[in-house]
Parts: C-alpha cells; sequence; structure tokens
C-alpha cells in the first residue's frame, strides 16, 4: 500500500514527519504583495451541501448582513492541496452554506476558511476579501484514503477520512459555476474562478469538527458523497468590485 504524508504549518511540503504541525516558515519579502490573478494547481475534494438554513444561521459563522442574504440552497465544504500559487504550496478547508441574495443576484460565500499558510491568509482578504484564518494541517494518503485534521493552537479542530474510487472523468466549473460574493472594509468584492481537472467519486467515512471553530458539515446539509480531483488546474481572478 503506498503511502504520502504531508504537514503543513510551514508551507504544505510532502514527506515532513506525521504529527509535527510547526509554525508557518514560508519567508517573503516584507511588504510584498502577490496580486490576482492567482494560477493553482493540485488536488481537492468537494462535497455538495444542500443547506440545512437553521443550523447554517446558527452555527455556520454568519455576520448579521450574512443572515439576512442567506436563502440556503445549494453549497458545498471543501478541502484542497495547492502543490503550487502565487504563494507556494499550501492546504485549505473552506464551507459555503449555500446562496446569498445581494440587489437581485445570487452568489456563494465562505463563511469559514482556514488555511496553512500566513501569506495566503493577508493575500487571500486582501485580493478576494475572503475571511481566511491560519490553522496547521495533516494531510495523508494511504491507498484510496486520504486523512485530513486541521488544528488551531495545538489542538485539532477537525478531521475526515475519505475513500476515492472508480474512473476518472472531466470536471470544470464551467459545469458547476460558483461567483463568490465576499464583504470587504470597502464593499462588496465578486470572483468567479475557473477551474478544471480530472476527478473521481470521493465518499466520506468519517467526518467531525469542534462546532466551536468549525461548522458541522453534516448537520449543515453536506452529502457524504463528493469528487476527488487529482490533479486540477485553478485561476482565481481579479475581484469585482459590487456597489
Amino acid at each position: 500500500m503506498s503511502e504520502s504524508k504531508g504537514t503543513s504549518g510551514s508551507n504544505g511540503k510532502k514527506n515532513s514527519p506525521f504529527g509535527t504541525r510547526n509554525s508557518d516558515s514560508t519567508v517573503f519579502p516584507k511588504g510584498k504583495h502577490f496580486p490576482a490573478p492567482w494560477d493553482l494547481k493540485g488536488e481537492g475534494f468537494l462535497f455538495p451541501l444542500w443547506a440545512k438554513k437553521d443550523y447554517n444561521r446558527e452555527m455556520g459563522f454568519f455576520s448579521g448582513e450574512d443572515s439576512r442574504q442567506y436563502s440556503g440552497g445549494l453549497g458545498s465544504l471543501m478541502l484542497v492541496n495547492y502543490e503550487t500559487s502565487d504563494v507556494g504550496p499550501y492546504y485549505e478547508l473552506l464551507y459555503i452554506p449555500g446562496n446569498f441574495n445581494y440587489k437581485d443576484q445570487t452568489y456563494k460565500r465562505i463563511t469559514r476558511i482556514f488555511v496553512s499558510s500566513q501569506k495566503s491568509v493577508e493575500e487571500g482578504i486582501l485580493n478576494w476579501a475572503i475571511p481566511k484564518e491560519r490553522a496547521d494541517f495533516t494531510w495523508i494518503r494511504e491507498g484510496n484514503l486520504t486523512k485530513v485534521s486541521a488544528f488551531r493552537n495545538g489542538k485539532e479542530f477537525f478531521r475526515v477520512t475519505i475513500a476515492t474510487k472508480g474512473f476518472s472523468f472531466p470536471v470544470s466549473t464551467k459545469i458547476l459555476p460558483y461567483t463568490l460574493l465576499q464583504k470587504s472594509p470597502d464593499g462588496y468584492l465578486s470572483t468567479q474562478f475557473i477551474g478544471k481537472g480530472k476527478g473521481r467519486i470521493a465518499t466520506i467515512r468519517e467526518i467531525w469538527s469542534d462546532e466551536a471553530v468549525f461548522p458541522d458539515a453534516i448537520k449543515g446539509g453536506i452529502f457524504k458523497t463528493g469528487i476527488h480531483s487529482d490533479p486540477f488546474e485553478l485561476v482565481f481572478p481579479v475581484a469585482d468590485k459590487v456597489d
């Protein structure tokens, strides 16, 4: 059985000893900015969600504005191993609880997101108003199983075991377009990312989260069957300001 281990806190590089969750050590020139667009490559899991609105309003880390705009519907849980990006490799865990309505348009919104790179936190907020926070991750592949855990201040707050199976097929955001609308200090920013890759069927075997830190995706409406895309290519374009 093949096994691939990755830890991050450092920069998502693989083959670090499992269990060591080092602080982010990637060094960038002081004050250097990495503007959009970004080109990213790696592997990821997407599990669709049909919103349980009452739970998400209460436990989805909504602002008052989020609650007023929320209409439920299709959302997702995503776990991503960015092997390359404009700020280096990093891991990501995010929650999109469904649709949000603004000025007669419907958008998706990330209400909770953790990444393993502090620079990704800073640039994600600056470029797209994505409310990233930093966490440490372990990402282990054992045969057809992938085990991911996320930690904050040394304490685990999320873990999942996922099985991947079947033949591969093409995947594209053209089939399931996501347009994000995120709140910045200067107003709303809209971003429609563009991606493609090869997918296989993925099934959650086990999932747990500390609801004080990250929503319980099962209670939020997630389906246990989703897509594992490996490899994928993703472009995050310049955000549009929405008046």
